[in-house]
Parts: C-alpha cells; structure tokens; sequence
C-alpha cells in the first residue's frame, strides 16, 4: 500500500508530472528519429529501399484499394519497407505511393513517419468514419476540416490545443474534384480517439457542439504529424456506423460489401485526382 495520501502527492514526491502526456514540449529533441531506423535497417541489411513518390494515398487493408487499382488495370510494384509493403504505381504519369495504415493513431502515426522520412511530400487519408448524425445517410463523402484531438499522439507534435488540422489547400483541391463531379459530400470536425470503446455520452455532447460531426481513430495524429515535419495531409472519408445517444448501429445495407468497394473506388478517384492537381500547381 503507497504511504502517500494522494495522487498529487506521490507525483510531487517522485517529481512526476500530473499528467505525463503534457509534459515537456513538441520541440524537445528526440532520442530516435524515422531516418535513423531506416539507417539501422540499411546497415542490418533488411532494408534497400531507396525513396518513395511525393505523392502517397493512405488507407487501410478494409478498403480494398490495393485491389480496386489492380481491377482498373493499374500496374503496381510491390516495395518492402520491412515495416510493411508499400504500391507504387502511376497515375496519368504521376507516380503514387499506395500504402495500407494499421489502425489507431500510434501505428499510422509511426508508418507515417516512415514514409515521409522515405520522400512522401503530400498524402491523402482516405477510409471509413462512424457518424454522430442519424442525418447523414451510410456512404455519403465527408471533407474533415479539423480534428479533435481526443488521442495521445499529436501531443508529441503539438502543444495541447483542441483541434489539428489538414493542409488548408490539399483539402480545397478535394472539395473541388467533388464538386466536378456531382459527388455529394458534407464538412466538418472528426473527432478522433483511442478508445472506442470509451466513446462516451459527455464526449459525443461536447464534441459535437465543437463541430464533430464523425469519428475515428487517427486524423488529428496524421494532421500533426505531417504539420510538424513540414509536409501537406489531408483526408476524404466515407460516412460508416452510426454512434448516437439512443445505441450505436453499424448499418448494414442490402448489397453491403459491393456498396463499400464502390464508395472506396470513389475516394480513390478523388484522391488521385487531387493529388494530380497538386502535381499541376507545383
């Protein structure tokens, strides 16, 4: 039994910050880095890749993108970054990075690191979110603005604050290819967390008035990230379950699976799309 009265007191005594994930500051140095285990993979012998595109589609194994592209007849090289495999392939003669996240903010953060380290300049976060809104119907596009940052990994990248957010112009170009293309599509704040399971009442109210209008489980990560390292990151996703007051319904639909790979080859389309355009503007 602790001989200490209180929390704050063992803290105190032990010289423990309260709260240890708001100790210090994003601009500490770091012992480790993305290009030093790249260069201790290289030296092992267990990693000869030597750069990746700029342009990179981020998603995950559900969405089936990696199959999607080889039925529209693209081809793909298969690179093995040892952490996991990676697609290149080309996009009217732009070559794209197609890589496949874990899911939960602490994996696709680490992933992207990497990548980013290997030369990706510009990415694009597509998947499935659930919803806070019986109102927006399975399927429909959602544009985030900003994310709620209700996880722990953007706080090594950024000093606690209550949103992070996606490249103001990678998202525009996104709206944009939706828009040429009739594609409906609704804006607002994803609420990401690390425990779905813990997706309370008190934080859906409080959220929601914040803006909130889905969740995940890694955007407000990947915005921080790719802020701090200088790169642009944006996300398109696909209105999924539904997480609502009176229960939580994953709505299935009639035809569920042959809907998912078509709003997933939609995505795909507009990611790529956006991606072109930025190769444009440069």
């Amino acid at each position: 039994m602790s001989i200490f009265k209180n929390h704050e007191e063992e803290c105190k005594a032990s010289e423990m910050p309260r709260i240890p994930l708001l100790y210090g500051s994003p601009s500490d140095r770091s012992l480790t880095s993305p290009e030093e285990w790249i260069n201790q993979l290289r030296k092992a012998g267990r990693f000869n890749v030597s750069g990746l595109p700029k342009y990179c589609i981020l998603t995950f194994q559900y969405m089936e993108v990696k199959e999607i592209l080889g039925s529209l007849g693209y081809q793909m090289e298969e690179i093995d970054l040892s952490f996991e495999k990676a697609y290149i392939f080309k996009y009217k003669g732009i070559p794209v990075c197609l890589f496949q996240l874990g899911i939960g903010a602490p994996m696709a953060g680490a992933e992207l690191e990497d990548l980013l380290a290997l030369g990706v300049e510009y990415a694009i976060l597509m998947g499935g979110v659930g919803v806070l809104s019986p109102d927006i119907p399975r399927w429909r596009i959602i544009v985030p603005n900003k994310a709620i940052r209700d996880e722990g990994t953007s706080y090594h990248y950024e000093k606690p604050s209550p949103y992070s957010f996606p490249d103001s112009r990678l998202s525009w170009l996104i709206k944009e290819v939706l828009k040429e293309r009739g594609l409906r599509f609704v804006e607002g704040a994803v609420w990401t967390t690390d425990a779905f399971y813990r997706e309370t009442s008190e934080k859906r109210e409080a959220f929601t008035r914040g803006g909130a209008i889905c969740v995940d489980m890694e955007a407000s990560a990947l915005f921080s990230i790719a802020k701090f390292r200088g790169r642009k990151m944006a996300a398109i996703f696909y209105a999924g379950d539904y997480v609502g007051e009176e229960g939580w319904d994953l709505r299935i639909e009639g035809n569920h699976e042959e809907k998912r790979r078509k709003a997933s080859k939609s995505l795909l389309e507009v990611s790529l799309e956006s991606l072109r355009k930025v190769r444009i503007e440069r």
